[in-house]
This record gives C-alpha cells, structure tokens and sequence, in this order.
C-alpha cells in the first residue's frame, strides 16, 4: 500500500457471510478453553454463526439482484488493486466483490456447513443423554475447524486478489486434514493424502499466483490486466503458464482427473462427517476459486476451452467407469465426485457461470442426502453396499430419501433436479458448438445410470435373510429429511437450485 492510501473502508453488511462463521470460530474457541469438552456451547454457537451467514447471503443474494454487485474491504489509493474492467468500469480496488454467483455459493457453503455440523455433533444411536465429546478433541475443536472451513469457501467465492484469494482457499482446506486426523483416531483416516494433497496444491496456486503478477503486474484477479498481457509475447508466456498452474491447483481441489487419486483414497477413510465437507463445503470453495481465475482472465477464456474441455470429459469418464467396480458407499461416492466434478466445470468451457453453480447446488444437496442416510445407517462405517439390501422393508424413510438422492445423482426421476441440472449444464455447450465434451458427457451420463442404479436396486431387493432394522439417531434423520425435502422442492420450483440456469 502506498503511503498516501486511505484507510480500509469495510461494509460489515457485505462482509457478514465471511464474519458471521470467523468470528463463531473465535468464540467457541474461546469458551472450549474456559469449559472444555461441554456439548451444549460448541452446537448453538456454531449453528447460530452458519444461521447468520446462511442470512446474511441471502441477504446479500436479493441486494445484488437489486442494486447490482457490492464490494468491501476496500483499500482506496492501492495501484496494485485499482484497475479498471475490460468495458472500461472500474470495479475499484476492494478485496472483496459480490454477486449474484458469489452470494449464491457463500450460502451454499453456509447451508452444507450446516448439515455437517449436525452430523460432527449427533450422538451415537442409544446415548442420546451421554455427555462428554463425540471424539478426543471435543465439540468444540470440531466445530472452530468447520466454521473456518466455511469462512474459507465464502472468502474465496468473493475474493478478487490474489492474497485473499490464496488464504481463502486453504482456509477451506486445512481444517479438513486436522478434522480427518481427530476423527480418525488411531486407525488410518486418510489425513495423509489430504496433507499430501493440500501441500503440492497450495504450491502450485502460490506459483501460478507469482506467475499472474509478474505478467500483469497486478495482484487483481479481474479488470484489463490479463488482456493486456496477453497482447504481448513475453507477458503471455508467463501468463498462459500461471493460468495452468491455477487450474491445476483447483483441479486438485476439485477430484479432476488425473489429479483424482487422493479421492478414493480418503473418502472411505476419513468417515461420513469429514466425506461430507469435502463434498459439500470444500467443492464449493473450489469451484467458487475456479470461477474467480475464470472471470479474471474473462479476456483469454477461449484459449482454456481446450484444457477444460479435456479435465472435464476426462473426470466425467473415468469417475463413472470406476464407480461401476465400488461396493463401498464413501468409496463410490468418492468416484462419483470424480464425475460430478467433470459435470461442475463443463458449463465454464462455454463460459456460463449460472449453469455450474447450478449444477453444483444440486449436486451438493443431493450428496448431502445420499450421505446423512449412510451416516444414519452406519455412523461408524464399514458399511457396504450389499448391507443396504432390503433397506426399503427395514427403514422405509431412510430407503425413499437414498432413492431420491441417487436418483437425483443419476438424473433419473423422480429425482427431476438433477434430470434439469444435466440439461442446464449440456445446454451452453451445445450453443457454443462444444460437441466434443457435450457427446462424452451424455456417454458418461448413461454409465451413471447403471452406477446409482445398482445401489438403488439393492436397497429394493427383498432380504435374503431377515434383519432387524439399524439403529437411527433424531439428528441424522433431520439432516437427511431436510436435504430430501430442499430435493423435492426443487422438482416443483427448480429455480431454488438451478437459478439462472433454467431461464
């Protein structure tokens, strides 16, 4: 910052989905520390900051399709921060820019962040009166380490330098591997991909991030600074360098083949609460960075339709083939993140924004489902698919919401939301001519039927020895019903979920 800068200018308002679950975190921290290892501070506190952020987002959502996007954290006078937009508006320096797509993603990640504290939270089935922690670290770490999970995501959704943009991201990521590590215990929870992963992703983006300001010379992702370098030789070297180093980092984040393999490898290990953040809150945080460098090099974008265009086809493709040979719930899951993933960035080849987030809220919701039900059914794993035979005659409610929530995957109905999510994402691809990703899409689509079938058909099968029904918790259930209820509203109004993609 320069000498002559004025001082920050914050929005709190604006800045509510990012403050809402940061400050959470400070504060269960702080009473874990004064009562340690109490239940009841870590659950109300933590839910009450993803309420606020979940409102604020809303909040937000309406403003910005009132009074267009809002920006805060604003550092007037900063040179690295004060570029102006390809159509000549200034977007101004500030760090962090609302829209539309960013406000929907920030309560996204606000919603799943729910979802998963009640599952980090529920008591084993028979001790709803136990006190005492669900794990050796207690409520309270747990719940610090989702809440700064999510204070990632909604800071790097919005995030429009490369400073914030960097910390927002593994903001999302960290606390991730040390929940893995607490909740695994002793046995092996797949924290060490995890690290592995974090560790080589965040290298590659601080590299690529390098590369990006010594060919604009700006740390702003946006305005005119990559279409300008990339009117010269030497600048587009670099940049064209930096934008694969990015793309490869998300692509870490985000499963995308070949950069997969730690996917399958952790899903089954790190159990269903931690298998849930890294479906729901850690994608969003992915895929909200890889719309941020997208909208940033907005100028360049026809040049990337070849490296998205081959991850994307390429995840849809082998996520689905794979998840043919998993008879593990998480492990199938797994490959169908892979897949799913392929799905998520497809729409972005041909440029719309709308159509990935859309994708991405369906998915996110029904993944949330499919889990809460396995969680519900097995909260300490070592479930199969074969053990959810018969589960129609022994829990007829948790079959309806697994079949709904596999359906919605397969894009089958009566999961409808899914069926529209697929047509929302194939549609800009076949406007742009993109018939080389839409046709494998379609093929890859087709293998998911026979995918989330399988498992379908098992839960509908008759037993072929009787067994009395698994015990059940109230908050698994809840989470589990009220992700299958946001499901079935979507089929009636899928604007809900799809948004702009269904105009």
């Amino acid at each position: 910052m320069t000498p002559t800068a004025a001082p920050p200018q914050i929005d709190v308002l604006v800045a509510g989905p990012v403050l809402a679950p940061a400050i959470g975190a400070v504060l269960v921290l702080a009473l874990d520390a004064l009562w340690p290892h109490r239940r009841t501070p870590a659950p109300v506190i933590g839910g009450l900051a993803l309420l606020l952020g979940l409102g604020a987002a809303i909040s937000l959502r309406l403003r910005v399709g009132a009074d267009g996007a809002l920006s805060t954290v604003c550092l007037p006078g900063d040179p690295a921060l004060d570029v102006s937009a390809p159509n000549g508006a200034d977007v101004g320096p500030c760090l962090l820019h609302v829209g539309q797509s960013g406000a929907l993603l920030q309560a996204l990640a606000a919603a799943a962040g729910i979802a998963v504290l009640a599952l980090l939270l529920a008591r084993p089935p028979g001790h709803e009166t136990q006190e005492g922690p669900a794990s050796a670290s207690g409520p309270g770490v747990e719940t610090a380490l989702l809440l700064t999970t999510v204070t990632g995501a909604a800071t790097v959704t919005v995030a429009r330098d490369l400073g914030t943009w960097l910390v927002g991201l593994e903001l999302a990521t960290l606390p991730v591997v040390a929940l893995a590590v607490l909740r695994g215990g002793r046995r092996d929870s797949g924290a060490m991909q995890l690290i592995m992963t974090s560790i080589s992703s965040f290298g590659v983006a601080v590299l690529g991030a390098g590369l990006w300001v010594s060919a604009t010379g700006s740390i702003r992702l946006g305005g005119g600074a990559a279409r300008s370098a990339w009117q010269e030789d030497g600048p587009r070297a670099l940049l064209t360098l930096a934008l694969v180093l990015l793309l490869a980092a998300l692509a870490f984040k985000l499963s995308l083949v070949p950069f997969h393999a730690w996917t399958p490898a952790t899903y089954p290990r790190a159990g269903v609460a931690v298998t849930m953040l890294l479906a729901s809150v850690s994608a969003i945080a992915a895929v909200g960075a890889l719309i941020a460098v997208m909208e940033g090099a907005a100028g360049v974008r026809p040049d990337l339709v070849p490296v998205l265009g081959v991850l994307a086809v390429a995840s849809m493709l082998v996520g689905a083939v794979l998840a043919l040979r998993a008879s593990d719930p998480l492990r199938l899951i797994a490959w169908s993140a892979v897949t799913q993933g392929g799905w998520v960035i497809a729409p972005l080849a041909a440029g719309d924004v709308d159509a990935a987030i859309g994708y991405l809220a369906v998915y996110v919701v029904a993944v949330t489902t499919v889990l809460a039900v396995v969680a519900d059914l097995a909260p300490g794993g070592g479930r199969t698919l074969e053990d959810d035979r018969g589960l129609l005659r022994r829990r007829p409610v948790h079959a309806a919401l697994l079949g709904l929530g596999l359906l919605t995957l397969a894009g089958l109905p009566p999961g409808v939301a899914g069926l529209l999510a697929k047509f929302v994402a194939l549609r800009p691809l076949a406007d742009a001519g993109l018939w080389w990703i839409a046709l494998p899409a379609v093929l890859a689509a087709a293998i998911g039927f026979a995918v989330y079938l399988r498992w379908l058909a098992l839960v509908l099968a008759p037993e072929r020895v009787p067994r009395e029904p698994e015990a059940v918790t109230r908050t698994r259930t809840t989470v589990a019903v009220v992700a299958g209820v946001v499901l079935l509203t979507a089929t009636v109004l899928p604007v809900l979920l799809l948004g702009a993609g269904t105009r």
